[in-house]
């Protein structure tokens, strides 16, 4: 008997820690921590038209994609601007709002759908491109069949999906593991701004962006952010600048070679990702109470010295977009 006992005891014990160990559900309630992941993906270009303006357009993607390679969730925006010269000096940018932030305002023009007609608002056609590829791999999306930059398969959508497969792909691939819920919203954020130093010798516009997760208490359960500088010469009054695509410091990787002048001896995009792993857990209000330096700078993210003024601003802008 004393054995039966003992035995049962023994089972007993086993299943309370078999409990104990269970890992606890992230919100949504529908997976396993760590088995999706959040990516955010770009692609910019400046184009020169003579030597006084200079057209800049950047899209950018923010992706949810499960441990089995598939997209799940996919959110596009897309900022479009002119630099003008007026006396060889570069002039201010009236409106730096986004296509998706302008909403059913802003409809498309002959330069998004390529002179096919339109559909309704940019964002609704963009709408409709991400419920096309969500649910497929990166590979059926690079190769989604597309005539000049279309597809009849998309209804709804009569833009140019061009650079939309460009960079959602390349979100895709930048993505990193999060514990994210299946019920956590995507939302994704842009904060374009000219650089202080803009003068009469160069202009630079700045555009940070964010992918943000958040689950039902409004807390970030995934980040990533990247900083895309868009740097314009002058010479004698006149852009120098020549046309092409423009990499984001994050896609520049090591290129960038912030580590060699580091005092820490890490690259950017290692110091966004202590950034990005600081947001998460936290909620909007929470994050924008961090105390920065003059400098945009804090001691209270451990292997990040870079200056986080523009990426705080900036995940906040989307948390608190819920």
């Amino acid at each position: 008997m004393k054995r039966i006992i003992a035995c049962l005891c023994a089972a007993l014990c086993l299943c309370t820690l078999a409990a104990c160990g269970e890992k606890e559900t992230p919100s949504g309630g529908e997976t396993t921590a760590g088995e999706r992941k959040i990516g955010l993906g770009s692609v910019c270009s400046m184009t020169m038209d003579g030597g006084d303006k200079n057209l800049v357009k950047a899209t950018v993607a923010a992706v949810v994609v499960s441990k089995d390679g598939k997209l799940e969730e996919c959110a596009l925006d897309e900022l479009e601007f002119t630099v003008t010269l007026a006396d060889g000096k570069p002039q201010a940018v009236a409106d730096l709002t986004t296509k998706a932030e302008k909403g059913d305002s802003y409809i498309p023009t002959v330069s998004d759908t390529d002179g096919v007609a339109g559909k309704g608002s940019w964002e609704d056609q963009a709408d409709a491109f991400c419920d096309f590829v969500e649910g497929k791999t990166q590979g059926e999306i690079s190769g989604l069949a597309a005539t000049d930059g279309h597809s009849t398969k998309i209804d709804g959508c009569g833009l140019d999906i061009t650079d939309f497969i460009r960079a959602v792909t390349r979100a895709m691939e930048m993505a990193k593991l999060r514990d994210i819920g299946r019920e956590d919203d995507l939302i994704l954020a842009l904060l374009p701004t000219p650089d202080k130093g803009t003068a009469t010798d160069k202009a630079q516009y700045d555009v940070e962006m964010a992918a943000v997760t958040l689950d039902e208490q409004d807390r970030i359960t995934g980040c990533m952010t990247d900083t895309l500088q868009v740097k314009m010469t002058m010479e004698q009054g006149m852009f120098t600048t020549v046309s092409g695509n423009v990499e984001t410091k994050r896609q520049m990787g090591d290129g960038y070679k912030m580590k060699e002048a580091s005092s820490i001896k890490r690259e950017w995009y290692e110091q966004a990702d202590a950034f990005d792993t600081y947001a998460r857990g936290k909620t909007a209000t929470e994050l924008a109470g961090l105390t920065l330096s003059g400098e945009g700078k804090t001691d209270a993210i451990t292997g990040c010295t870079i200056s986080i003024t523009g990426m705080k601003q900036c995940v906040v802008k989307a948390a608190r977009q819920d």
